[in-house]
């Protein structure tokens, strides 16, 4: 046992990763469950990790300027519907999503992948394009945005800016707001019934929307070239523990459904991991709204954005 391979993993404090820690070949993984802003200000500043969880966007955006030091493997460990993050304030008069255009919409982080999602969205389902509406974000940006998104770096915090009624609209997974109580909240999601435009969306579409995957820094490949698919077995067979267990809000869409219900929705597996048609065609999604909204110059071919072979990984049943 002494000469096992010690590889520390960062993530996400997921239900689904709770085993994988554990040994795997000649390798003692070491999963760490760790804050996702300081993981991704970490490895955009290029230091040193082994393995850990980031961006899928933000990822391909590295490689479209040839600074990512990593290599991905078709492990997706987040991901999440994008029609709920809208957020305006309690008293808004903002009813639709049709109102958006030229209106002013706060966020944290334009490139982030949620918001890449997002806007792709309402570009196809609700003929909203991103150069329609006036972006506000916070001065410290991982990329660049285009000049076409009408983008204002502002100093202070757009959440707060939208409920001090500076801005209109605010964009976020998950605002600070909803850690109140329900009745000291100051924002509400602008649809309502989220969970029903979500599931008609998965149904038309087939697409759960990814967010982040799973990053193996060059220098550990290089050194350790045998180490990707333990990985995806990791991660793969603690996933698969999970779903026996039942339990973990980290491994569902929405909270409010029986969890039957979900499961047959998502033919028993709202995370797939590998690369099979649904994530290709997940994966080829995000890629087609990066393009589009010049946050990358080229599309790159899908499979070479991944380990080389691991798109002949298979998870077990």
């Amino acid at each position: 046992m002494s000469d096992l391979i010690n590889i520390d993993i960062l993530g996400g404090d997921y239900e689904f990763t709770l085993e994988v820690s554990g040994i795997w070949d000649e390798f003692q993984f070491n999963y760490i469950p760790s804050n996702l802003p300081d993981i991704y200000k970490k490895i955009l500043n290029h230091q040193p990790f082994s393995v850990s969880e980031f961006s899928l966007s933000n990822y391909t955006m590295m490689l479209d300027r040839n600074i990512a030091d990593m290599c991905a493997i078709p492990v997706f460990v987040n991901r999440g519907f994008r029609h709920s993050i809208i957020w305006v304030r309690k008293d808004s008069e903002i009813e639709s999503i049709e109102q958006l255009k030229s209106l002013k919409v706060g966020i944290r982080d334009y490139s982030q992948t949620a918001a890449v999602w997002l806007r792709g969205i309402l570009c196809e389902e609700y003929n909203i394009h991103w150069s329609e509406i006036d972006w506000y974000a916070n001065i410290n940006q991982r990329f660049d945005a285009p000049k076409e998104a009408n983008l204002t770096l502002v100093d202070d915090d757009p959440e707060k800016m939208v409920i001090n009624g500076e801005l209109d609209v605010y964009i976020a997974p998950k605002p600070m707001d909803i850690q109140k109580t329900l009745d000291q909240r100051e924002l509400k999601p602008l649809i309502t019934n989220f969970i029903e435009v979500e599931s008609e969306y998965f149904k038309k579409t087939g697409i759960y929307p990814i967010n982040h995957c799973v990053m193996i820094h060059k220098d550990t490949y290089k050194k350790y070239p045998n180490i990707a698919y333990p990985l995806f077995l990791a991660y793969s067979e603690s996933k698969k523990k999970s779903l026996k267990r039942r339990l973990g809000s980290t491994l569902l869409p929405w909270s409010d459904k029986q969890w039957d219900n979900i499961m047959e929705v998502f033919n028993n597996d709202p995370h797939p991991h590998g690369l099979g048609e649904e994530n290709y065609r997940n994966i080829s999604k995000l890629v087609d709204y990066l393009f589009e909204q010049k946050l990358i110059k080229q599309k790159p071919n899908i499979l070479k954005l991944f380990i080389e072979g691991s798109q002949n990984w298979r998870e077990s049943k």
